[in-house]
């Protein structure tokens, strides 16, 4: 055989291979945005943060935050939506993504059919909390407090239709208790009430409250979550406390644009998987009161389904609309 049959072989095979590589085989091409609708500073920031140093190691590309706050979260969540379906740019999303959908009677998306679920990275249960001088050491003083005093036991929260709001309707529909819910603008001042005595009760996240556990400025009441936390080990869950199912908590998870190709999608998905499950990562999350939920789109999609759902209905049976 000739050198230039040869040589013309090799470049049809090569020809050939290079047809074979899948396209996101390249990807990502460019440095990645992962956009953060949350202020910088928080736990959301913190995990996405954290994620993106774990990206751009793998992928040996830049993974850039971008953090656009702003009307209850829709505005980086609009970005999102809008952006070029390439993979190159991505979002970080919490409860309120599933919750908005059937909360605000206006979004500039559509939640179902604007955003393809990436994966699920991790989450918080929601920690049952008293102020301190609350003559309360259980969920059964809890109730028992709340039947003697119909109206009168006070549960603070983020605001209505916020995940600790819908975890204080779920309290009320389960066990059949009338409390009054206070809704506050935020995690900061209803958590600041609760510390100063104001309110009594409050449904929050275990990290946020975690520091006045461990200081005796609250006391913990429960967990809402399958499973004890493993910082508070003494503390029983409320399904423990006689309310079986009662599960409530904070998630974190990536979406993208719709229409980002298939194969693309499996791979960033795979990406994030992978980042989570390392030791470096799965410490980084225990050390902040996150459990690690790597879960790949395949799943997530469906859990991404029923949490929309699910927030639905609560938000019809309670009326906790904005």
């Amino acid at each position: 055989m000739s050198l230039p049959v040869v040589i013309a072989g090799a470049a049809l095979a090569l020809a050939s291979m290079a047809a074979a590589v899948p396209a996101w085989a390249a990807f990502p091409e460019k440095p990645v945005t992962l956009i953060v609708p949350f202020p910088a500073g928080g736990t959301m920031d913190t995990v996405a943060r954290q994620l993106a140093q774990g990206l751009s190691q793998s992928w040996r590309q830049p993974v850039i935050v971008e953090n656009k706050p702003g009307a209850g979260t829709t505005i980086g969540t609009r970005q999102i939506a809008q952006s070029a379906p390439d993979g190159h740019t991505i979002g970080m999303v919490a409860n309120s993504f599933a919750i908005n959908a059937s909360l605000l009677d206006e979004l500039p998306y559509d939640t179902r059919a604007d955003f393809a679920p990436v994966a699920l990275v991790a989450y918080t249960p929601h920690v049952l909390v008293a102020r301190q001088d609350l003559p309360v050491a259980s969920v059964r003083d809890v109730l028992a407090l709340a039947k003697a005093q119909p109206g009168q036991l006070s549960f603070a929260s983020f605001g209505t239709g916020t995940s600790p709001h819908l975890a204080v309707e779920m309290l009320k529909q389960q066990a059949g208790v009338d409390v009054a819910h206070i809704p506050y603008k935020g995690q900061a001042p209803a958590l600041n009430d609760l510390l100063g005595g104001h309110v009594d009760l409050l449904f929050s996240n275990l990290p946020d409250v975690l520091p006045h556990l461990q200081s005796g400025r609250l006391q913990a009441v429960a967990v809402a979550d399958a499973q004890r936390a493993a910082q508070l080990p003494d503390v029983p869950t409320l399904e423990e406390s006689g309310l079986p199912g009662f599960y409530s908590n904070s998630w974190f998870a990536v979406v993208a644009p719709a229409g980002v190709p298939a194969d693309t999608l499996r791979a960033i998905s795979s990406s994030i998987v992978e980042a989570v499950r390392t030791p470096s990562f799965t410490t980084f999350l225990s050390g902040h009161g996150l459990q690690a939920e790597p879960m790949a789109a395949e799943a997530f999609t469906p859990y991404l389904a029923a949490e929309i759902d699910k927030a639905a209905t609560l938000i019809q049976e309670t009326g906790a609309r904005q």
